[in-house]
């Protein structure tokens, strides 16, 4: 083979190994959506918009509504929550007023902090879109054991009276696509 014929057969190789990564990685992007976000996804976090600069308190009700074994108080023990937003959900912020509906691939995460610090972080929960519309299933809800980096389901915990899962307290959000009211005025700015 010639010179020439040797650089033209390396271009058709690169140009199909492009081609090749990209569509995996356009895979991988539409298969995350539809399976949720995972634990290597989601650990750094700190890396999405930070909403809230200080920690704010977590609505008294709110507190009580999760269930053990994480304390007497379930995820939302006090003081401090900071959220974090992707850029898809930041975007979706922009036009929630118009349209009441955060786009698929919205990821909210809402950290729990013990002692209003940064170090004080137990869990985190997040909320992941994986379908349009307004459904009780468009969003994923997941929390995390930030100490071991563990997924937490209070559904299959045995030693939880309650056996809830997220979706039974965020049901009544509806209207702010089922995000919480604080959590709504927190990404609203209001």
């Amino acid at each position: 083979m010639n010179t020439r014929a040797i650089k033209s057969c390396t271009l058709v190789v690169v140009c199909l190994a492009t081609v090749v990564i990209a569509r995996e990685q356009h895979n991988q992007n539409r298969e995350t959506i539809r399976r949720g976000i995972s634990i290597v996804e989601i650990r750094d976090y700190r890396q999405m918009f930070r909403v809230n600069k200080e920690p704010v308190d977590m609505v008294e009700e709110t507190k009580f509504m999760c269930a053990p074994p994480l304390s007497m108080y379930g995820p939302h023990y006090d003081p401090g929550v900071v959220y974090y937003v992707n850029d898809i959900a930041r975007q979706g912020i922009k036009t929630f007023s118009n349209n009441k509906l955060f786009p698929v691939g919205s990821v909210i995460v809402k950290e729990k902090q013990e002692r209003k610090t940064e170090d004080s972080v137990q869990i985190i929960t997040v909320m992941n879109k994986v379908q349009s519309g307004s459904s009780e299933d468009s969003w994923e809800y997941k929390m995390y054991d930030t100490k071991k980096w563990a997924e937490i389901d209070f559904a299959k915990q045995t030693s939880s009276p309650l056996r809830r899962t997220c979706i039974e307290c965020h049901r009544r959000y509806k209207e702010n696509d089922y995000v919480s009211d604080k959590g709504i005025e927190l990404l609203l700015g209001k």
